[in-house]
Parts: structure tokens; C-alpha cells; sequence
């Protein structure tokens, strides 16, 4: 389905104006390419449902997303990145305000109704202790000697199990944040538009004689490495090797405009050891191969 400026979801009523300058900025990016969301995600190797995620103000869209949005919209990525910055300060809480994910409005410990905590895991711990303290406030209000002790219990019986509450919740970026779903060798033979390394940079780029360009991408938290090349056109090939890996390879067959073809991925400890090839077509003999760098 192809989005348009007039079918894209309204943000959050919430979001920071920094915030929404950016998705509103990568909307308009994204619908001047052309790309539906499947293409896009084609075009970056970043899978569409986290495009669908940054495009709607569901998650804050990450430097390189933003890198592979200009780079796929052959725009300059300079301005972008500056407005970037700006809206990242934000949502990471360095700037004045907080965007969606941030706890912006978890109350103070003591505005917490305790008698709604018991339903909760911890509540039902810190609901027993509240209670006896209670009991023993009682007991001590009777004496006059004993009110302000009295008091402070009670307020520790308020105070301590929001406090134990509040504190075992997870942050925004520990729920947001996704573990890779491999590592080196398990990562070999997988398609990297697939899986959870969206964390990639270009280790090395290319462009052979025929105008066809090529980049080895290295996921460094799944560290594992992968050749995308564009434009397509029939019968090339491209490889990728490296000394702790099996080769890794695609044969585009059809060309599709604005299509990028990638690898599969390959194990990458070391990416500058990564080695990748690329072959015209069957009837143009010879190879162009150039190495990772770093």
C-alpha cells in the first residue's frame, strides 16, 4: 500500500515540535521518492514495520534510518541529520522536554493509592508490610510520646512501595530496544531485511564500470556483514567472503526499478577482512572486487 501525504496518520498529540518536525521532514522525503513502504524498505535494508514505526511517531527513527532514507531518495543528507540531532536531544531526555516513551507523567511516590499496588506483583509484598506498620502506628498513637514516630511510619507505608514500583519498571529504551536475533555464525545465510540487525554501516562502497553501485554493510551488533547493490539488471552477480565465513552470493535474474539486491549475510568479527565481487553477467567475462575497511 502506498502512502500519501494525505493517508499518513496524525502524530501523537503529545509529540515535541522537534520530534514531529522530524517524521513530518521523513514523510515528506519518503512520499518525494516514490517508494511505497515494501520499496523503501527494499531501497534500506530496514524492515517495513519499523519504517511503519518511524513514519507514524511510534519510535524515534535512528541516525542511520535516516542516513538510508536520504540515501535512497538520492537527497543530501546534511540538513536532515542536523534537525536529527535536535529531536534525538530530545527524546533521550537532554533536551527541556520528553517525547513518547518517556515517562512524562509517572506521578510521585506519594500519589500512588497503595490500596491499588496489591494487584501488582511487588504490591502485594509492600500491601502486607503497609499494612502492619498501620497496625503498629495504632498502637503507638495512643501514646503521645509515639505520634511522631506514628507518622513517619506511615509515611514509609506510603512511600516505600511506589518507590519499589516505580523503580522496576522498565525504562522506555529497555522496552523499545530489540536484542539481535543472531550473531555471527547464526547469522549466516539470513536475509538482513528480515531479521533485527538494523543497526548497519557501510564499511566499504563501490561503483563498477558499468555505473552499478556497491556497498558492504556490517551490523555490529549482530556482526555480521552483507553486499547490497543497485540498480538491479539481469544476470549480475555479487559475492561476499571473508576468512571466518562461508561465501555468500545472489544472481539478479529480472531487473525491478529502484530495486536494491543484497546477499544473505555472512559471519563478520573482523569486517575489514570482508572481501566483495562483483560479476556483470554471463557474457561479459571478469570481476570487480574491492575489501572492507575497518
Amino acid at each position: 500500500m502506498t502512502y500519501s501525504a494525505a493517508r499518513w496518520r496524525k502524530l501523537p498529540q503529545d509529540l515535541p515540535a522537534s520530534c514531529s518536525g522530524l517524521v513530518t521532514d521523513l514523510r515528506e522525503l519518503k512520499d518525494g521518492s516514490g517508494f511505497t513502504l515494501t520499496e523503501l524498505a527494499q531501497a534500506t535494508a530496514i524492515s517495513r514495520s519499523s519504517w511503519e514505526r518511524y513514519l507514524n511517531g511510534k519510535q524515534f527513527p535512528p541516525r542511520h534510518a535516516v542516513q538510508a532514507l536520504c540515501k535512497a531518495a538520492r537527497q543530501s543528507e546534511d540538513e536532515l541529520l542536523a534537525r536529527w540531532a535536535l529531536a534525538e536531544a530530545t527524546w533521550s531526555g537532554r533536551g527541556h522536554t520528553t517525547c513518547p516513551g518517556a515517562d512524562r507523567t509517572s506521578p510521585s511516590p506519594l500519589d500512588i493509592d497503595v490500596t491499588e499496588l496489591d494487584g501488582a506483583p511487588a504490591g502485594r509484598v509492600v500491601g502486607r508490610v503497609r499494612r502492619a506498620l498501620l497496625s503498629v502506628s495504632a498502637l503507638i498513637d495512643e501514646r503521645p510520646v509515639g505520634t511522631a514516630a506514628g507518622v513517619l511510619l506511615l509515611c514509609a507505608a506510603m512511600v516505600t512501595p511506589a518507590a519499589v514500583l516505580y523503580a522496576s519498571r522498565p525504562t522506555p529504551r529497555e522496552t523499545g530496544a530489540r536484542p539481535p536475533v543472531c550473531q555471527l555464525r547464526s547469522c549466516e545465510g539470513r536475509n538482513p531485511r528480515t531479521t533485527a540487525c538494523e543497526d548497519p554501516v557501510t564499511a566499504a562502497s563501490h561503483t563498477a564500470a558499468d555505473g552499478t553501485r556497491l556497498e558492504i554493510r556490517v551490523s555490529p551488533s549482530c556482526r555480521a556483514g552483507w553486499i547490497r547493490a543497485w540498480p538491479a539488471h539481469s544476470g549480475f552477480r555479487i559475492e561476499i567472503t571473508g576468512p571466518d565465513a562461508h561465501p555468500q552470493s545472489a544472481v539478479e535474474a529480472r531487473p525491478t526499478r529502484n530495486e536494491v539486491t543484497t546477499t544473505t549475510m555472512i559471519a563478520a568479527p573482523r569486517p575489514s577482512r570482508l572481501r566483495a565481487c562483483y560479476f556483470p553477467s554471463p557474457g561479459q567475462p571478469g570481476r570487480e572486487c574491492f575489501s572492507g575497511t575497518g
